[in-house]
């Protein structure tokens, strides 16, 4: 029998693989300009996943509401909203 398949430090790379370095990656993309107009759809793709895995582990039915914003420019304001909500998620998912 595999005993290193519930292994706590097995689960915390995993998390950190498939969750935490991605997203963090998207924040710092974000940050640091490396996304355009034409991205938007890919982001939006990724929060959509991203948040729907975290409701997945809360227990909550997704989506929760719909989206009050759908977004077509890249500007400054979308970005800092971009960043918040993956940041959430990035919180969120170093605590499980």
């Amino acid at each position: 029998m595999n005993t290193y398949a519930n292994s706590p430090i097995i689960n915390d790379f995993i998390i950190d693989v498939t969750l935490i370095q991605p997203i963090n990656k998207i924040v710092k993309g974000l940050e640091n300009g490396n996304y355009r107009d034409c991205d938007i759809k890919w982001l939006d793709g990724k929060l959509e996943a991203f948040t729907r895995l975290a409701c997945q582990t809360l227990g909550i039915e997704f989506p929760v509401a719909p989206p009050a914003e759908h977004f077509t420019l890249l500007n400054e304001y979308v970005k800092l909203q971009y960043v918040s909500r993956f940041q959430t998620l990035l919180n969120y998912f170093k605590t499980i």
